[in-house]
């Protein structure tokens, strides 16, 4: 009499088991993918701007977690500008503005 009830149970596990492996997480990719190397290479990613802080009459921008300061180098990009929310980077002649808050919709 136990053994069919322990049976029954394990299969009960078995498939809440399977189950729960195909619905882990629904965002995941069904493949994933390897970059090509000579691709991430050209691509240089957007620094990310965190936070500008006023330090006496000097604004400081943290990007990627490292502190800046007007005319200082973060990678490839010099810092030109540090607004209340903004921040100015130049690569040669492309300008990038990168901003700390998403711009309001009215």
């Amino acid at each position: 009499m136990n053994k069919p009830i322990i049976c029954g149970f394990s299969l009960l596990l078995a498939s809440v088991a399977n189950l729960a492996e195909a619905f882990s997480d629904p965002t995941a990719p069904d493949v994933v993918l390897a970059a090509d190397p000579s691709v991430t290479a050209s691509v240089q990613a957007v620094p990310k701007l965190s936070l500008i802080r006023q330090e006496g009459k000097e604004r400081l921008a943290v990007l990627d977690g490292q502190q800046r300061r007007v005319g200082s180098m973060h990678g490839q990009y010099k810092v030109l500008s540090i607004g209340a929310g903004t921040v100015i980077l130049a690569q040669g002649q492309r300008q990038l503005t990168l901003q700390l808050f998403p711009p309001m919709k009215k």
